[in-house]
């Protein structure tokens, strides 16, 4: 490609990018809006500039930051799209996020209620503790790189680059967040003071010992909660309130008034608790690739299929409760670009059945209908639609019966066997796991099926929804065993509406996992 082709320019495409408008010229890159014209979406362009595509140290730097991007998985941080290097072009594609960013709040004189404050403050708590927790670096945030949307939504551009988390970065991007909403506190309102309060310590460089973002998700959260319940609220002035605790170091919070417009005075200790020690989340994330080729089905046929990647483990309790929390703080707007196109109008959520009951248990490690409960466990009660929804989340799918049959035949041994594993957490019984690490094919519960297909035994019938493997309520089960799930036999108006005490899933993806 000539060189002078490749200087980017307004109306220029790149692949299936229109650029449309240049938005920052810096010096080593340049952002555009564009739009994926195969979708028609609208999406944001990072380019290297033409110079800096010949210095092998920059594209590599440009290029593990995109891999930093990509590996952020967060509802309320923007994702990327794609990272392209064609020739001397090197670019990626992320999110365009909606809304007003935060610099441009209050300029028209408008200012936001105590409530609205505090719960921005949470979600920007929440994102940047899963940067935290997964330990990946960030550059700094700034006031337009933070938008706000219809009924306070707010969301982050991805800032994650290569390299080690600086924890001083924290420190100032909680400044700036502070400062910034200061501006646009209103006064005088029931929460202003302890709002106030609140961003004062967060704005305060000079303290020895900064809020974490923990602490500063529980404070925020418990104003919330009081400016919410009026009724219930204890006058900060003169009261110590303990606020939510979020894991089983039992933390408290607790919020002390010494006046109006004093600061809010934090500590930080540990309940001492006479209690068995709770189960634990574990890492169970894990996938598997089954490489290219020619595979055979269930029913004595072959299938080529392209290399693809199977979890290990079935989807946790743990896990699909961080999939419902992504979901409360959409709107039902954007929940509906993860939902299937064919999901009943009437189905309003996507909570297992017995949800409460079943994800309460599991926290504590109690019992649920008879059987020990723990959050590794598989979730179950879920319908197709629920599955099919977390899976778009992830950005993954549900196996087709092709690829079950293919991931099973590349990983036993010629004359393996898998035993059914009974209910518990899904890495706890080795007797069902492949060489290769896939656990829970023959048991522990049935799994969703992505497409429907005809039962053999039924060929006039029409197509069925399927589960796939055995479950520990289904003794003569295997990984081999199929079940069509016929509507009229189940009192359905369509099967893939089926929740059962067995029957969960997990997913697939066409790409590597991001490590």
């Amino acid at each position: 490609m000539d060189p002078e082709t490749q200087r980017l320019t307004t109306g220029t495409q790149i692949g299936d990018y229109l650029l449309t408008e240049l938005i920052y010229d810096g010096e080593t890159t340049r952002t555009w809006k564009a739009q994926q014209v195969s979708v028609s979406r609208d999406v944001i362009i990072d380019s290297l500039n033409l110079d800096q595509q010949n210095d092998e140290a920059v594209v590599s730097a440009f290029l593990s930051d995109v891999r930093a991007k990509a590996s952020v998985d967060h509802p309320l941080i923007g994702s990327v799209f794609e990272a392209i290097r064609d020739g001397r072009l090197c670019f990626y594609a992320r999110e365009n996020l909606t809304g007003a960013p935060l610099h441009a709040l209050g300029q028209d004189g408008t200012f936001l209620k105590p409530e609205k404050i505090v719960h921005i403050i949470r979600q920007i708590a929440e994102a940047n503790l899963y940067l935290e927790e997964h330990k990946i670096a960030t550059l700094p945030i700034q006031t337009d790189q933070i938008f706000i949307s219809e009924h306070s939504l707010t969301r982050l551009i991805n800032m994650a680059v290569g390299g080690e988390r600086d924890h001083s970065v924290s420190t100032a991007d909680k400044h700036t967040i502070a400062v910034a909403l200061k501006l646009v506190l209103e006064p005088g309102l029931p929460g202003s003071t302890r709002t106030l309060s609140l961003l004062n310590y967060m704005a305060d460089l000079e303290r020895d010992i900064p809020l974490t973002w923990e602490q500063i998700r529980d404070l925020s959260e418990g104003v919330e909660q009081q400016l919410s319940e009026p009724s219930e609220a204890v006058p900060l002035e003169n009261s110590t309130v303990r606020l939510n605790k979020r894991d089983n170091s039992k933390k408290l919070i607790m919020l002390a008034g010494i006046g109006i417009g004093a600061a809010i005075a934090i500590t930080v200790g540990s309940l001492v608790m006479n209690q068995p020690e709770k189960p634990k989340h574990r890492q169970l994330s894990a996938m598997v690739e089954i490489p290219a080729g020619t595979y055979p089905t269930h029913d004595g046929g072959t299938a080529s299929l392209s290399t693809f990647f199977i979890d290990s483990y079935e989807v946790t309790i743990s896990e699909y409760a961080k999939f419902l929390e992504a979901m409360e703080i959409l709107s039902p707007q954007q929940r509906s670009i993860y939902e299937h196109e064919d999901q009943p109008d009437s189905k309003r959520d996507h909570l297992p059945l017995n949800w409460d009951e079943i994800y309460q248990a599991a926290k504590n490690g109690s019992t649920w209908n008879g059987i020990a409960m723990d959050p590794n466990c598989p979730v179950v009660g879920v319908d197709w639609w629920d599955a099919y929804a977390y899976c778009q989340f992830k950005r993954r799918r549900l196996p087709t019966q092709e690829e079950w049959q293919a991931a099973l035949h590349h990983s036993l041994g010629e004359d393996a066997t898998l035993t059914p594993a009974p209910w518990g957490p899904v890495d706890a019984f080795d007797k069902d796991a492949t060489g290769n690490g896939i656990h829970g094919l023959a048991g522990n519960v049935s799994e969703w099926c992505s497409k429907m297909s005809k039962d053999p035994a039924y060929p006039t019938k029409p197509k069925m929804p399927m589960t796939l493997g055995g479950s520990y309520l289904k003794k003569r089960a295997s990984a081999t065993t199929r079940e069509w799930l016929d509507h009229s036999k189940l009192e359905l108006d369509d099967a893939r509406s089926l929740r059962r005490a067995d029957l969960g899933f997990r997913t697939i993806s066409s790409t590597a996992p991001i490590e």
